[in-house]
């Protein structure tokens, strides 16, 4: 089973520009022959500008501006450039080899965080756009039917929208839920935060083994400096060689 990388990129200074250049160095570092798609998000590209002339990598431009963490999974629908996909942000840096072909399982988000009802309304509003969007609100609000004492409301968001997910289980999710239709419900900030609580669900709900392996690297809160590890953070940390990890994600304020 063949495997690629998508990149989610938005350049808007020449610090976020080193972003993607430093995320691509580094995987062809481990896997010099894998293609990578990079999905650009309406960036500014008065600033991109590539280091290198990289060799297998394809650049879409997407015609979605703002859905961000949504992109790679509509473009991974329509393009199967691979069998499965490695799905991180442009600010999201792999720094050892992970044998991605011997996993089997069909989903695995990088990083998870228990569900948390947060901004519950948006939530309900996006899942309208799903179909069998009755079951998903029913299970976003917890207002199933506890049967047997078995929770089925608990389940974790995917961090970012970040994971390892095989193409066929993601057609599966298109024919049952249709969420390349999402396109039109998530459009900020607000909604890609939503979408990691629906990705969760929706992970959870078609793989049930999720609940028990939830993700790579743990609950993204255990992360080295968690929503607070800035570029500059990790450039002096990696000048330094001190890497607090596998694949280290910074945060910016994009």
């Amino acid at each position: 089973m063949t495997f690629g990388f998508i990149i989610t990129r938005h350049v808007n200074s020449e610090t976020t520009n080193k972003y993607w250049n430093h995320n691509v160095k580094l995987i062809r570092t481990y896997y010099p022959f894998k293609k990578i798609v990079i999905i650009d998000d309406n960036s500014n590209y008065s600033f991109v500008k590539s280091d290198f002339d990289y060799k297998n990598v394809e650049i879409v431009k997407s015609e979605y501006p703002g859905r961000g963490e949504l992109l790679p999974y509509i473009y991974y629908l329509r393009h199967k450039w691979f069998d499965n996909a490695v799905i991180i942000h442009d600010s999201a840096f792999l720094h050892k080899r992970i044998p991605f072909e011997s996993i089997k399982i069909p989903v695995l988000p990088f990083w998870h965080h228990p569900y948390d009802k947060e901004n519950i309304g948006n939530l309900l509003r996006i899942a309208g756009y799903l179909k069998n969007g009755t079951f998903i609100r029913q299970r976003l609000s917890g207002s199933e039917v506890n049967i047997l004492g078995m929770n089925e409301q608990k389940f974790n968001l995917c961090f970012g929208g970040q994971c390892y997910i095989n193409h066929t289980f993601l057609s599966t999710l298109e024919k049952k839920y249709n969420i390349s239709n999402l396109v039109n419900a998530i459009t900020c900030r607000t909604d890609r935060c939503g979408l990691e609580r629906i990705l969760g669900l929706l992970f959870n709900n078609e793989f049930k083994n999720l609940g028990k392996i939830k993700s790579f690297y743990g609950d993204i809160r255990t992360h080295h400096l968690s929503f607070n590890y800035t570029y500059d953070n990790y450039l002096n940390d990696f000048k330094n060689n001190i890497i607090h990890g596998t694949l280290i994600k910074v945060w910016t304020g994009r």
